[in-house]
């Protein structure tokens, strides 16, 4: 067969097999009287090894070796496994850097160059599984803080100064700059570059002020779908589970029996339904039903202002 039918049948454009030929991997026959390259059935599968080598990015002096028989298949491929294996760790370091520093929301003028560089030239040792898995369980209690979080002001909020005032105490508490874009009882401001609106949600005794990220999509963890939602499934999981086991140890160590369990179990229960009922009272109490929140609250206390 000619060039353009082993082109065809092995995957391999012309001027890579050409290249291949130049490159000692491949010789075809020739064809006697016009001395034309007559390819057969077994230099379309060399062809085809070769194209499956380099989509490994296998070297071609690898590929070489292993067709003129100098180095056995498996050795090159545990080989370039390895290279394999050493490219993957540094790439997800890399996209773990560029995720930690994006939610940052770093400025081009601002921003530390050195400090970023001396991280990327010395990057910290390889963790383990369990370490690995709590720095990303964090990462993600961070960024779901950052999405969504509320706080309780020391005294009543009734104006909108004084919801700017509290605002203004709690960045200052907590050392992140503050900046108010839109004053009101449904304030809009930034904490460190990331927007935010908010709004009051009256309790019995005291108010909360409960903050919700303006782009909550823009804040990602970084983290592989797969490990977040697993992570998202702990976070739920993980108090009720060591509410019981301390219980059942305090338990074994008062009793020396397993008298508590019911103890244990029923807390356990009570802290589960805690942690469910207040994910669904954050997407129940939301800006739009905090006015009639308030307005039921008013009807109770005629004397609070708002």
């Amino acid at each position: 067969m000619n060039i353009k039918q082993a082109s065809e049948q092995s995957g391999v454009s012309a001027p890579n097999i050409r290249f291949y030929e130049k490159e000692g991997l491949l010789t075809p026959a020739r064809r006697q009287g016009n001395d034309y390259r007559d390819y057969t059935a077994g230099n379309v599968r060399t062809l085809k090894l070769i194209r499956m080598l380099r989509m490994l990015d296998v070297p071609l002096p690898t590929i070489k070796a292993v067709l003129r028989g100098e180095q056995p298949l498996q050795q090159a491929l545990q080989a370039q496994q390895t290279v394999l294996e050493q490219q993957a760790a540094h790439l997800a370091a890399a996209m773990q850097f560029c995720a930690d520093l994006a939610r940052q929301r770093p400025q081009a003028e601002t921003l530390d160059v050195d400090a970023c560089l001396t991280r990327m030239e010395s990057p910290a040792p390889q963790q383990g599984f369990f370490s690995g898995w709590l720095q990303d369980y964090c990462t993600l209690t961070q960024v779901q803080h950052q999405r969504h979080f509320s706080f309780i002001p020391e005294g009543s909020i009734n104006t909108p100064q004084e919801f700017t005032a509290a605002l203004q105490t709690y960045a200052e508490e907590k050392e992140i700059q503050f900046t108010l874009t839109k004053e009101g009882m449904y304030p809009e401001f930034s904490l460190d570059g990331i927007p935010y609106k908010a709004y009051r949600n009256p309790g019995k005794y005291r108010d909360e002020i409960c903050c919700d990220a303006v782009h909550p999509e823009q804040l990602d963890t970084g983290l592989p779908p797969r490990r977040e939602k697993l992570l998202r499934i702990a976070r739920i999981v993980l108090p009720p589970v060591c509410t019981f086991v301390a219980i059942m140890a305090a338990g074994w160590v008062v009793t020396g029996g397993a008298g508590w369990l019911w103890l244990a179990a029923l807390a356990s229960g009570g802290v589960l339904l805690g942690t469910l009922h207040g994910k669904v009272a954050v997407r129940r109490i939301t800006p739009a039903a905090a006015p009639r929140l308030r307005s039921k609250r008013h009807s109770r206390y005629p004397h609070t202002t708002g």
